[in-house]
């Protein structure tokens, strides 16, 4: 199977002015060159997440030597190795130091090595460009640290191998930043133990969250909700899952327990819904803590009928799908329809017009995976016809390729080192919360394009006439049921 790039490149087109065409052009010309400095705490972790991130685009990449730095284990290379293969078997990692026209990353804290530098500070990254200094270390670097790196050295590198648009984007100079506390990185928090956590959906966020949970060597149970299995787009967007894994249709509840073996995983091939049932039924507890990582408002509408204690809701999205954003909800408001209210009945979306077009249900388009044959089988002749020619194509496409009228946002595919962003702030506020539950809760906001900027925190409260509130007496009632 031969890796599709096609929604990392979608992702790009959106940032930039360049034509399809050109831009594929470009981003396989690029040269990026990762060097790293093994002893900084951490650097193992953030070499291969920085080093997958950038196999997930076309480009040509290198990991080399640098004088006077310590380089990584053997060990350590052959784990790295074989996981870009798994991502794309016929790009390989070109071992030495390529022409002065590459891109030069560096993991350590010497911005005179390369282009740019970062390193991982207690539950943060650090960040420079060349030539302007680092602080010293705050705190000791952790898993959460070494994924939130890797994230932000992946976004000022896409800046650099794509030609995004002036006005979508502003280059990093200098990035002291921790998603637990929104500032600079400091001793890092204590990561508490998964104890009647809720994870629903395993997509780019769902994976990156676990990615985060297995770096921080997190313990303890972790409920996993998901209906779909792994296709092949999802190898170069996601951030867990191989090709094998596409060839094999895994379900993505059991990619991701595969992923977390020192996680006692329960699965749950279905939706929230499907949750709910489990729990009432008295298959598995009732959690107290969800991490959402869905893509629908009726998704998060099901996720808030829970009426978990606390559900951290991670998005990403906007015109270029490189928004992220972060919800903190509890069933007494403001839940998650709070921060995402119904769309009106009229509301005409590109997915309504194209489940009208085309005969395919709502929710079979909001999977967004490959349209096969089996999609057709129980469509009418005019349908089959209007889609017979996209069999094998993904279904997040079919809106532009069939002319409906729209956003691109309401299709934008997203990428790994923007959902591992999203997922940052998710584990950010688990851990944040953890240590007082009493916090005010966030609603946040940036593009990873232009990285956290002031203004990107606000307060939520509860929206008046929302059910959290008119239900609220019953909601406590069903809380203390499914609590028992």
């Amino acid at each position: 199977m031969s890796t599709d790039y096609s929604r990392s490149l979608r992702l790009a087109a959106t940032s930039s002015d360049t034509n399809a065409g050109d831009l594929r052009a470009l981003v396989e010309a690029a040269t990026v060159v990762v060097t790293v400095d093994a002893a900084e705490p951490q650097s193992s972790v953030t070499a291969e997440v920085l080093l997958a991130n950038l196999r997930r685009l076309p480009s040509r990449l290198y990991l080399a030597g640098a004088a006077g730095i310590t380089t990584l284990p053997t060990d350590d290379l052959q784990r790295i190795t074989q996981r870009l293969s798994e991502i794309d078997p016929d790009r390989a990692l070109h071992h030495g130091m390529p022409g002065d026209d590459a891109l030069h990353l560096h993991i350590g804290n010497r911005s005179d090595v390369g282009d740019i530098a970062a390193i991982a500070d207690g539950h943060g990254v650090r960040l420079r460009r060349r030539g302007l200094a680092f602080p010293p270390h705050a705190g000791l670097a952790t898993g959460l640290g070494a994924v939130v790196t890797a994230a932000a050295l992946t976004g000022e590198a896409f800046k650099a191998i794509v030609p995004v648009a002036a006005n979508r984007h502003r280059t990093v100079d200098e990035l002291d930043f921790c998603p637990v506390t929104l500032e600079a990185p400091c001793a890092p928090a204590q990561v508490p133990s998964l104890d009647r956590v809720a994870l629903i959906g395993g997509g780019a966020i769902g994976t990156a969250i676990a990615l985060i949970l297995r770096a921080l060597n997190a313990a303890g149970d972790l409920i996993i909700v998901d209906p779909q299995t792994f296709d092949a787009p999802n190898v170069t967007t996601y951030s867990l899952g191989s090709c094998a894994d596409a060839a094999a249709a895994l379900a993505k509840v059991d990619l991701l327990a595969r992923e977390l073996p020192d996680i006692q995983v329960r699965g749950i091939q279905g939706t929230a819904h499907d949750l709910i049932l489990a729990i009432d039924n008295n298959v598995v507890p009732m959690p107290r803590v969800v991490f959402g990582g869905v893509d629908s408002i009726d998704a998060r509408h099901e996720i808030a009928s829970l009426h978990a204690a606390l559900t951290l809701d991670g998005s990403t999205g906007g015109d270029t799908g490189t928004r992220v954003g972060l919800a903190e909800a509890t069933p007494t408001g403001p839940c998650l329809r709070c921060y995402y209210p119904a769309a009106p009945v009229t509301s005409n979306t590109v997915e309504r017009q194209l489940a009208e077009k085309t005969g395919l249900p709502l929710a079979r388009i909001a999977a967004g995976d490959l349209l096969t044959d089996d999609d057709l089988t129980d469509l009418d002749p005019q349908h089959r016809a209007a889609l017979a020619d996209h069999v094998g194509k993904p279904i997040c496409g079919l809106g532009r390729a069939l002319g409906l009228t729209g956003t691109d946002s309401e299709f934008a595919p997203s990428a790994a080192f923007v959902a591992q962003q999203a997922a940052a702030l998710v584990v950010g506020a688990w851990i944040r919360r953890s240590g007082d539950p009493g916090l005010h809760l966030r609603d946040i906001e940036y593009d990873a394009l232009f990285g956290p900027v002031s203004g990107m925190v606000q307060p939520r409260r509860a929206r008046p006439g929302c059910r959290c509130q008119t239900d609220a007496a019953l909601i406590a009632r069903v809380r203390q049921v499914r609590q028992q």
